[in-house]
């Protein structure tokens, strides 16, 4: 019987390789959906997730400000369109609402595997493209990095669509609907995420140095009319002039290219070294190294993307993930040509077969081991668990340090803010309606304290918006009778009573060890004052 269940599993793999990938990637992508939850780095969560509750609600957050923000407000968009629908449906749990977004992205993502099997099916054949489709479906990060609302791969699809539609065309075909879709494609790629426009730098030198004129303008069209609809159009009706975004995000990262995570110019080659699981990593470079003739507009763009961010200061692993998919898709094929014609892999077919096994192997493990991984959940939980409260004023978020990470406010509910984001102006709740929102009784401000904060200046905060927290989140052990004491002044005659103690993941306590610097978790005690 077992046997012929594998050989049944077999039979259909073999006739459907892709609908099989796709099967597997869904899986683990909807395992991460469910499963991981938390907010991988700060920009999914405050320039994603946060905006778009603000918008689901009403509230004018960024699109009240003197200049656009720096990150995409089309996909902040569609985030809270989601939201919004979500919440009408009667579902206003926060844990709830982002487990929603992250299913979405999870079906979403299947893209990027679905265009990158037909792109390598296209210009290689079969075997590569299903060893391409294995390999995003499982590589470790690409499940769980996949559903947590990163612009960096959620710009990925339209860029593969685009390529494929180009690439499908004969070269002796005269259709332009293709380089019109393509040039549509590649601009809402360009709307999620400004640096990938460089993918399209490389396939535009290609086409001109086919002379290929017409299609070059066509798909330069196709560009224009969707960064027009939805990024020329929303500049013009919030801020002073159309494609200001554009204008004010590369002002912005020019002026600020030393002030955020910098490297050397090799930083990305070791991060890409590292990223796709050495000695699978070396083959793919190897392999893109030697493919330059596999397919020059997606080689070309690759280049370009990789040398500009290996030149600019700026340094942030994330920055190179829309890479990586079209690396591995020349990376594989590339890797396959140089095999098949060298005398060293042809002699040794199991070291070349033990070195893949154990890539597999490393991966799986790997990417089910962050599908089920909680991040930052010593700062979400007890705001969640504050959330289910009915009796919570405000929030006093204390921490032993220096200064308190920004607050993931959106675990607490609807109707709240943080009270830095209110002072900062970014909500634009001063004038919202007419009136102060943030006044209602039900609306509910998040106060830091931080060891550089005077109780004075906290109680100054907290009288500026007539705002009394009954309800304070202690961070860190270390002091910790002197930091109450600290807070009991600003309370006489209440006690503080722990509610509940929460410890970080061991995911977030891992990566504390490895970077101590960087992340600060620490075990979260929630008290309330009466």
């Amino acid at each position: 019987m077992a046997d012929l269940k594998n050989n049944s599993i077999k039979q259909y793999y073999q006739a459907h390789p892709l609908r099989t990938i796709l099967l597997a990637a869904l899986f683990l992508r909807l395992l991460a959906a469910f499963f991981s939850e938390g907010y991988a780095f700060h920009d999914d969560h405050f320039c994603v997730t946060r905006v778009a509750q603000s918008w689901a609600q009403g509230i004018p957050h960024w699109v009240n400000m003197d200049h656009p923000p720096m990150h995409s407000m089309p996909y902040a968009g569609i985030n809270a369109i989601i939201i919004w629908i979500v919440e009408h449906l009667g579902i206003t749990d926060s844990i709830a609402k982002t487990t929603i977004l992250r299913i979405f992205h999870a079906f979403y993502s299947l893209l990027t595997v679905y265009f990158a099997y037909k792109i390598t099916n296209l210009i290689s054949n079969k075997k590569n493209a299903a060893k391409v489709g294995w390999i995003l479906t499982i590589l470790w990060f690409m499940p769980y990095l996949s559903v947590k609302f990163l612009a960096e791969l959620v710009c990925v699809p339209p860029l593969l669509a685009g390529f494929y539609l180009i690439l499908r065309e004969k070269a002796e075909s005269k259709k332009l609907l293709p380089y019109l879709c393509a040039g549509a494609l590649f601009g809402l790629a360009f709307t999620f995420r400004m640096h990938s426009v460089l993918f399209a730098g490389g396939l535009g030198i290609i086409l001109l140095f086919r002379k290929k004129w017409l299609e070059s303008v066509v798909f330069t069209a196709g560009f224009l009319i969707i960064t027009f609809i939805l990024i020329a159009i929303p500049d013009m009706i919030f801020f002073d002039y159309p494609y200001q975004y554009i204008v004010g995000y590369f002002t912005y990262n020019s002026e600020n290219a030393y002030n955020y995570v910098t490297g050397g110019p090799f930083k990305f080659l070791l991060t890409t070294f590292g990223f796709l699981v050495p000695p699978v990593s070396v083959f793919l470079i190897w392999g893109y190294i030697k493919g330059r003739k596999i397919e020059p507009m997606m080689y070309l763009g690759i280049l370009i993307f990789f040398i500009v961010h290996s030149i600019f200061p700026n340094k942030q692993e994330r920055f190179i993930l829309p890479m990586y998919p079209f690396l591995i898709i020349i990376g594989t094929i590339g890797w396959t040509n140089f095999v098949e014609h060298s005398k060293f892999w042809i002699k040794h077919p199991k070291l070349h077969n033990g070195l893949w096994n154990f890539f597999w192997g490393i991966n799986i493990i790997a990417t089910l081991a962050m599908a089920l991984t909680f991040t930052k959940r010593d700062r979400i939980e007890p705001l969640h668990y504050l959330s289910k409260k009915t009796d919570v004023t405000s929030v006093i978020v204390e921490s032993e340090r220096g200064g308190v990470k920004q607050v993931p406010v959106y675990y607490l509910g609807t109707n709240c803010v943080d009270y830095d984001e209110l002072h900062a102006g970014l909500l634009g709740l001063e004038e919202f309606e007419a009136n102060q929102k943030y006044l209602d009784p039900n609306f509910k401000v998040v106060f830091d304290f931080g060891a550089d904060k005077s109780p004075e200046r906290l109680q100054f905060e907290m009288d500026s918006v007539q705002k009394q927290p009954n309800y304070i989140i202690f961070k860190g052990e270390n002091n910790f009778d002197q930091r109450k004491q600290r807070v009991n002044a600003l309370f006489p005659g209440k006690k503080l009573t722990l509610e509940k103690e929460i410890n970080p993941s061991h995911f977030d306590q891992l990566l504390h060890i490895l970077n101590p610097r960087v992340h600060r978790n620490d075990v979260a005690r929630v008290y309330k004052i009466d």
